[in-house]
């Protein structure tokens, strides 16, 4: 007896292998037949389609935003030049100082008064109104950070 169970059971078996085999096989030779054609050199010579080429567009100008080097570069020249426009208006204003202090005590120490009146007047007045001016100048820089 157990050997016909064994025996149905192999032959049940045998019948659903062999089914399910030729299904799988049916599938992949689905499965290899491709639709789509691979275009070679020669069919495109082969082909009678014209070929439209679109207009080139130009391409818009990027400008370029300077790097952090370069804008610290630049930030670095403008700090150098303006303190040495700074460092030299101010030995100007000293310089002008000077002279200003000098005339006017010469001013004071001069015995004539024609020749203190006309001549170091003028030249007091002239220092004066340079050293107004380079004082002006040198209070509108920005100041030192």
């Amino acid at each position: 007896m157990r050997l016909l169970l064994i025996a149905f059971v192999i032959a049940a078996m045998q019948s659903d292998t062999t089914a399910l085999v030729e299904a799988s096989k049916a599938a992949k030779a689905k499965k290899k037949t491709s639709t789509t054609k691979v275009i070679t050199n020669a069919d495109v010579k082969k082909s009678k389609g014209k070929l439209s080429e679109h207009p080139a567009t130009s391409t818009p100008v990027v400008k370029l935003e300077p790097t952090l080097l370069e804008k610290q570069a630049a930030e670095r020249t403008e700090r150098l030049t303006l303190e040495a426009k700074r460092a030299e208006l101010e030995q100007k204003v000293a310089a002008l100082e000077k002279e200003v202090a000098a005339l006017e005590a010469s001013y004071y120490e001069a015995n004539d008064l024609d020749y203190r009146d006309t001549v170091i007047a003028k030249k007091f007045a002239e220092k004066k109104a340079a050293l107004d001016a380079a004082r002006k100048e040198w209070e509108s820089l920005p100041p030192k950070q």
